[in-house]
């Protein structure tokens, strides 16, 4: 492997890196909407004691375990090759 195979490798990974963070940032923004003014998802789901804050925050954390799947075996499939 020369220098421009393993630049290339860096710059795919820093580009997946950005990616990852780049979303992850843009949920955590979407969280910070419960704090709005205006935001209805502080009432409850129907006749449950769920609100939908804690649904969309119980999502997010599942989307995040999900995007870090994603990422790991992204980097595995990198590995292979």
């Amino acid at each position: 492997m020369d220098k421009n195979d393993k630049l290339q490798i860096i710059q795919r990974k820093t580009r997946q890196r950005l990616i990852f963070a780049g979303i992850t940032l843009c949920f955590y923004f979407s969280y910070v909407l419960n704090y709005t003014s205006g935001s209805s998802l502080g009432d409850r789901l129907g006749t449950s004691h769920v609100t939908g804050s804690l649904l969309m925050f119980v999502l997010l954390i599942l989307s995040f375990i999900g995007l870090e799947l994603l990422f790991l075996a992204i980097n595995r499939s990198d590995k292979g090759e």
